[in-house]
C-alpha cells in the first residue's frame, strides 16, 4: 500500500510536471503568433497613415512629384512586409495547434491520474473505516463477551 502511494505520488509530480511545461511551452507558441501577427497589423497600421499623408500632400498641392512617388512607394513596401510577416506567421499558427494539443494530451493524463489518486484516497479511508469498525465491534464483542462469562 505505502509503495502504490508512493509510486503514485511520483508519477503524478512527473505528470504535473510535464503538463505545466506543456501549459507554458504552448503559452510561448500562442505569444510568438500574436506577437507576429500584432507587427503585421502595426506595418499596416504605418502603411495606412503614409496613405493619408499621401493624400494631404497632394491635396495641399505644395508636394514634388518625387515626395509623392517616394511616400507612395513606402507604403507599398509597408504593406508588402505586412503581408509577408502574415504569411511566415502561418507555420507559427501550426505550432500553435500542435502546442495545444501536446498540452490538452498531458492535461487529460494528469486529470486521470488525479482521479486514480482520489478513488485511492477515498479506498484507504474506507479501510481505515472498516479497521476501526472491526476493532471498535471486537471491543465491544470483548466487552460483552467478558461480563457474560464472568
Amino acid at each position: 500500500m505505502a509503495l502504490r502511494k508512493s509510486v503514485l505520488d511520483a508519477v503524478l509530480r512527473v505528470a504535473r510536471l510535464r503538463e505545466q511545461q506543456a501549459a507554458a511551452q504552448a503559452q510561448r507558441e500562442r505569444k510568438r503568433l500574436l506577437d507576429a501577427l500584432s507587427a503585421a497589423t502595426q506595418l499596416d497600421q504605418f502603411a495606412a497613415e503614409y496613405r493619408n499623408d499621401l493624400s494631404r500632400l497632394m491635396q495641399q498641392g505644395e508636394s514634388s512629384v518625387g515626395l509623392v512617388q517616394n511616400t507612395f512607394e513606402f507604403s507599398r513596401r509597408l504593406e508588402a512586409t505586412a503581408e509577408q510577416q502574415r504569411e511566415t506567421s502561418e507555420p507559427l499558427k501550426e505550432l500553435v495547434v500542435q502546442a495545444g494539443k501536446v498540452h490538452q494530451s498531458y492535461k487529460l493524463r494528469l486529470d486521470g491520474l488525479e482521479k486514480i489518486e482520489r478513488m485511492e484516497k477515498r479506498r484507504a479511508l474506507q479501510e481505515l473505516f472498516a479497521r476501526e469498525s472491526r476493532e471498535t465491534e471486537d471491543s465491544v464483542s470483548s466487552r460483552l463477551f467478558r461480563r457474560v462469562a464472568t
